[in-house]
């Protein structure tokens, strides 16, 4: 899956760049003119909504969609750590403005993506989350059966040209098997490492987690080596079979405030590691399987905050990364959860 473009957003001009990279992806993906002017307003909107209303914040932008995943798109995800919203419903309704403007923002970003989400908590911040599909009718959006939708956020360290994280999903009928792998250190080799990991998950979706966690190890032997996990979620037993090697955290969610922590071995896949071994944890039908490289904070939860495992997986991979990113690595988040 790609990688996200990180734009600070802390002053006017800084719109325009965010809008030229949101241009450049639309038409790099086949957007026609009236699609692609859409993402380029609401763009416009979200920058002006960071500056009046937080004093600055962020953009993560990214193409959706692979081989493994024909749903081709953009997504655009907007960050702050400003006062939020008090009221957020009513922030959305056309023509409320808590800053003097006409107060068409939110409610615009909600008519011209294809989905949208917000959050906020007073005093915390706002997030908000949209997306648009090149042929909504046609694609296969990123989902389990009808109910299991996955979000993520991957940004290269400051000053890094391309991240040294990936991840990457397949699917059966009943199953879900997600990879997140962290290359050692940071730059083009890291990349290089960890796309292989995400490669060996594509040739080979139908191994055990930890048959796959051993290719990887075997596949990784000439390269700088990575950390990586496996979960796979089978709807049908209602269990989360997981391997990892190295510091990639995962958590399971039964409930927004009830969690269980997943077992990796001690080790950097290509080079040295403990005896690989797979675990078996319990899946409930609005489960939510959390994964995250190092790049995140070890203490990242959604513990205290009220509502946010409710809301779009993309949009809950967005506020820990706003909330519990490091500022001086990779950074990779990746949410399940059922819709």
């Amino acid at each position: 899956m790609s990688e996200s473009i990180r734009v600070r957003v802390e002053e006017q001009s800084q719109t325009a760049e965010a809008r030229r990279i949101a241009r450049g992806i639309t038409q790099n993906l086949g957007f026609d003119e009236s699609l692609a002017e859409q993402v380029a307003i609401v763009v416009t909107e979200a920058c002006t909504n960071l500056l009046k209303h937080a004093g600055g914040g962020e953009l993560l932008i990214r193409a959706t969609g692979d081989d493994s995943n024909p749903a081709a798109g953009l997504e655009l995800l907007a960050l702050d750590k400003g006062p939020g919203m008090h009221d957020l419903d009513q922030c959305l309704r056309d023509g409320f403005s808590s800053g003097g403007t006409s107060g068409q923002g939110l409610g615009a970003i909600t008519r011209l993506s294809t989905a949208s989400d917000f959050y906020s908590e007073r005093g915390k911040g706002a997030a908000l989350v949209a997306r648009w599909l090149l042929a909504p009718a046609k694609a296969r959006v990123t989902r389990v059966s009808s109910d299991l939708h996955v979000g993520a956020v991957n940004v290269c360290k400051p000053g890094q040209e391309v991240c040294g994280d990936s991840w990457g999903v397949e699917q059966t009928e009943n199953s879900f098997t997600l990879m997140v792998a962290d290359g050692l250190g940071h730059g083009l080799d890291a990349r290089t490492a960890s796309l292989e990991a995400v490669r060996m998950l594509h040739l080979t979706p139908n191994l055990s987690p930890v048959a796959l966690i051993e290719r990887v190890h075997q596949a990784l032997r000439s390269s700088r080596g990575a950390a990586v996990a496996v979960a796979r979620i089978d709807r049908i037993a209602n269990r989360v079979t997981f391997s990892g090697i190295g510091n990639i955290t995962a958590q399971v969610y039964s409930s927004a405030t009830t969690s269980q922590s997943l077992i990796s071995v001690y080790g950097t896949a290509g080079f040295q590691t403990q005896r690989i071994r797979e675990f078996q944890y319990p899946w409930t039908d609005n489960g939510m399987l959390l994964m995250f490289s190092d790049g995140l904070g070890s203490q990242t939860s959604l513990a205290g905050y009220a509502g946010l495992a409710l809301r779009d997986p993309a949009l809950i991979a967005g506020v820990l990364y706003r909330d519990f990113a490091r500022g001086n690595d990779d950074a990779t988040a990746v949410v399940a959860k059922a819709a």
